[in-house]
C-alpha cells in the first residue's frame, strides 16, 4: 500500500477530506476546546526527529504544547532541537521511555495527551482527527486512529509504505478485547485525556521494551474509546538500536524483546480477567450461549498464543476441549486461525518439543480437540513454506511434522 501515489514524497490527502466518522461532521457549536499538550520523548535520534518536529509543527489543528524530553542523548539530538522554535526542551539524563514519560506528565498543562515518537510522521490532520471527538463527548477517555508503516528505500530516499504487521477495525467494546492479541494502536496515534493518565497510574519503569502497550492495556480496559478508520500517521521501520544506554538492542532483536515483556505484562494481567473481558459482547452474539465459556477459553489460548506463550496456549486449548463436546462456531475458529500469526512471529510452535507433544495429544482428544489442531495446522502452512524458502531447514523439517500430525 502506498499512501502518497506515484510521487512519495507528495502529501497524502487530508484525513477530514476523507473520513466520514463523527469528528468530520462536528461543528463548532458542538465542540468543547480542549488544551493539547504534545510529549516527544527522544534518545540519539538526530537523523530523524527533525522530520517528526516538522510533522508537529505542519498540523492543521496546532497543539497548545510541544515538550520534548531528551533523554540524555549524546549523538546530536540537541543541536538538531536547538534549530526549532515553538519547543519546549528538557533533557536529563537517561533513563528509559518510561521515566522521561512520567516526568512529561507533571510539566504539561494540557486537558489531552498526544505522545509522539520521535522517528514518526505525522499527517497533517492528525491533531484535529483526534482531537474533535474527545472535544464533542466528555465520556470518552480516548480517540486512536490507524497508522501505515514505511521505510526509505536507501536507493531513491523514496518512501515505501505498507500495511502494518497487526491491525484491527476495533468498535469500542472491542478495542481491548482486540489489544490483547496484538498492539494496533500506537503512541502517536492515540490522544488520551490527562484525566485517564491520573487515573491508570505512571508508565511502568520496569519495562524496557512494551511500557506503551501495557499503558494502552490499561487505559483500554477501563475507559471507553474510539477508533477512527482512518491513517493519521506513519510509522517508520528502521534498523537503529533501541532501549536506553544501558540497555540498547538491534532492531533486528525487537520481536524477542516484546515476547519478554509482553510474557510479564501478560502473566499479571491474564489472570485478573475475565471472561466478559476477553471476548466483546458484540462478537458473542452469533455464538449460542452454552458455548460462550468456551469460546472465552480458546481466545485466552489465542492471546497467549500471539504473545508467543504457547505452552500456556495449548493448555488453555485442551481445557476448551474438555468443556462442550461440539463443533467448534465460527468465532472459535477464527480466533485459532489468528493465533500463530502474530507479528511477533511463532517460532516456538515449531521449536518447542513440550508445544507439539500438547498438540499431538490435543489432536487425540474427544470432543473439538482434532478440530482445534486442524484449524492451527491449516493456519500455520505459511511458517512452514516461509521456513523452507528461508532455507532454515529444521523449521521446515519441524513443520513439516506439526502439519502432518507427528
Amino acid at each position: 500500500m502506498r499512501i502518497f501515489g506515484a510521487n512519495h514524497d507528495a502529501p497524502a490527502q487530508p484525513i477530514c477530506n476523507r473520513l466520514p466518522s463523527t469528528f468530520a461532521k462536528l461543528s463548532e457549536r458542538s465542540r468543547m476546546k480542549q488544551r493539547i499538550s504534545v510529549i516527544l520523548p527522544t534518545y540519539n535520534r538526530a537523523s530523524l526527529i527533525g522530520e517528526t518536529i516538522e510533522s508537529l509543527l505542519a498540523q492543521t489543528r496546532k497543539p497548545d504544547e510541544i515538550l520534548v524530553i531528551d533523554d540524555g542523548s549524546t549523538d546530536g539530538t540537541a543541536e538538531v532541537l536547538a534549530g526549532y522554535e515553538g519547543l519546549r526542551v528538557v533533557r536529563i539524563p537517561n533513563g528509559g521511555k518510561a521515566s522521561a514519560l512520567n516526568l512529561a506528565m507533571g510539566m504539561i498543562s494540557g486537558d489531552l495527551v498526544w505522545i509522539v515518537d520521535d522517528d514518526d510522521l505525522l499527517l497533517p490532520e492528525a491533531c484535529a482527527a483526534l482531537s474533535a471527538p474527545l472535544e464533542a463527548d466528555e465520556d470518552l477517555g480516548f480517540c486512536a486512529g490507524r497508522h501505515i508503516d514505511f521505510e526509505v528505500d536507501p536507493a531513491s530516499g523514496q518512501k515505501v509504505t505498507r500495511p502494518p504487521g497487526y491491525m484491527r477495525d476495533s468498535a469500542p467494546d472491542q478495542i481491548f478485547p482486540d489489544l490483547l492479541e496484538g498492539c494496533h494502536i500506537f503512541q502517536p496515534g492515540l490522544m488520551v485525556r490527562r484525566r485517564v493518565y491520573d487515573a491508570v497510574g505512571p508508565f511502568d519503569t520496569s519495562l524496557v521494551r512494551s511500557q506503551d502497550y501495557e499503558m494502552l492495556l490499561r487505559i483500554a480496559r477501563s475507559h471507553r474509546g474510539l477508533q477512527l478508520p482512518d491513517t493519521v500517521f506513519l510509522h517508520r521501520e528502521h534498523k537503529g538500536t533501541r532501549g536506553t544506554a544501558t540497555t540498547s538492542f538491534a532492531a533486528s532483536r525487537n520481536s524477542d524483546m516484546w515476547a519478554v515483556y509482553n510474557r510479564i505484562i501478560f502473566e499479571l494481567m491474564l489472570a485478573g480477567l475475565s471472561d466478559a473481558q476477553l471476548i466483546a459482547a458484540s462478537d458473542l452474539d452469533a455464538v449460542p450461549q452454552p458455548l460462550h465459556a468456551r469460546a472465552a477459553r480458546i481466545k485466552r489460548g489465542c492471546v497467549l498464543a500471539r504473545q508467543r506463550m504457547w505452552p500456556e496456549a495449548v493448555a488453555a486449548w485442551r481445557e476448551a476441549a474438555g468443556m462442550q463436546a461440539s463443533a467448534l462456531s465460527g468465532l472459535e475458529r477464527d480466533m485459532l486461525a489468528r493465533s500463530p500469526n502474530s507479528a511477533l512471529g511463532a517460532p516456538e510452535l515449531f521449536a518447542s518439543a513440550e508445544v507439539r507433544a500438547g498438540l499431538l495429544a490435543l489432536s487425540r482428544m474427544p470432543g473439538p480437540g482434532p478440530e482445534i489442531v486442524a484449524v492451527l495446522r491449516r493456519a500455520a502452512r505459511w511458517h512452514v513454506r516461509a521456513a523452507i524458502k528461508a532455507r532454515d531447514w529444521r523449521c521446515g523439517l519441524n513443520g513439516a511434522r506439526f502439519l502432518l500430525g507427528r
